[in-house]
């Protein structure tokens, strides 16, 4: 199996903001370790940490590939309840009182600007392998692939393999340049959480979740399984150490021939997660997924996602 600072998978995937210094325990499990896995409370404000949760192991749960960090967390109980109920009992960001459930979820005290969190985002996502052997060789140099997602054929090109898991997460939300968000609003962090809590209030009015959709347990157990389920969606065979029961059986994923391809309801559950947990967190998923992606008119009814510098607004990478 690869080491676990190479399994750092899409949007859902991880956000390295903070993470423990060199010297720092934990950071000696792992060369060069850098996934928010390893996030405690140290990196925190002192004022902070006191109400913020941790992990109890240091490390998270590997069985998971660290994307369910539930069983070793100081917050074990609470995830087992709707994330509706825990929130209204607590006037705390939810990324802070459930720091580290997962890799992708981790508290920054400080105030966010969406623009330059969004690229770190992508810069963090490209220098870290999802997949073993794995390289970011630049813009379309991957392989092309095409999404058949409720009907439709959405033609790109994988240049990181955790592509096939936000191609479609951003598409099925809206959330590409051209399916009609204001970039722009991300300059003004308060008109940008704004428009998240829109669209968030959007996502519910569409699917109605229940408490019991969204126990926050379940919804980061299945996160792989999404994963897989793109995979099936794109027509690519499941990497093989992704090809294990934790993955396999909530996906139904037995090949790319013989799987359940991914749905715009699992999709939304998912972001709906992070809008519980609070509009900044939701806002930032938003910011990371249009400013990597857009929607491509190539002049023909084919649907195609472009990136980066194929797109009308481009991120500061440099």
């Amino acid at each position: 199996m690869a080491t676990p600072c190479r399994l750092i998978f899409a949007v859902a995937v991880c956000r390295v903001y903070t993470q423990p210094a060199p010297d720092e325990p934990g950071c000696e499990l792992e060369e060069g370790c850098t996934a928010s896995f390893l996030q405690t409370t140290r990196s925190l404000k002192a004022s902070v940490a006191e109400k913020c949760g941790h992990l109890t192991n240091g490390i998270g749960d590997p069985t998971t590939f660290f994307n369910n960090n539930c069983k070793y967390h100081s917050r074990q109980e609470d995830c087992m309840r709707p994330i509706q109920d825990v929130m209204a009992e607590h006037e705390i960001d939810g990324y802070c009182y459930f720091n580290a459930t997962a890799m992708y979820i981790s508290y920054v005290p400080d105030d966010v600007s969406f623009v330059e969190a969004a690229a770190a985002a992508i810069l963090s996502l490209r220098a870290t392998s999802s997949s073993p052997g794995e390289t970011y060789r630049g813009e379309s140099t991957g392989p092309e692939a095409v999404y058949n997602f409720e009907g439709k054929a959405i033609y790109t090109h994988i240049d990181v393999s955790h592509y096939v898991y936000d191609d479609l997460y951003a598409y099925s939300l809206g959330f590409l340049q051209g399916q009609g968000i204001d970039v722009r609003l991300m300059d003004n962090s308060s008109a940008w959480e704004a428009l998240s809590r829109e669209k968030c209030d959007e996502i519910q009015a569409m699917y109605n979740f229940t408490r019991d959709d969204m126990i926050l347990n379940e919804v980061l157990d299945m996160n792989m399984p999404i994963l897989a389920m793109s995979y099936c969606a794109a027509n690519i065979e499941l990497p093989s150490f992704l090809q294990v029961p934790y993955v396999t059986e909530k996906s139904n994923y037995t090949s790319k021939l013989d799987c359940s391809p991914i749905t715009r309801r699992e999709f939304a559950r998912h972001h709906y997660m992070k809008c519980l947990l609070g509009y900044r967190n939701s806002a930032m998923d938003m910011a990371y997924l249009v400013s990597r992606a857009c929607l491509l008119d190539d002049g023909t009814s084919n649907l195609k996602i472009g990136h980066l510098s194929e797109c009308p607004y481009a991120p500061p990478l440099a």
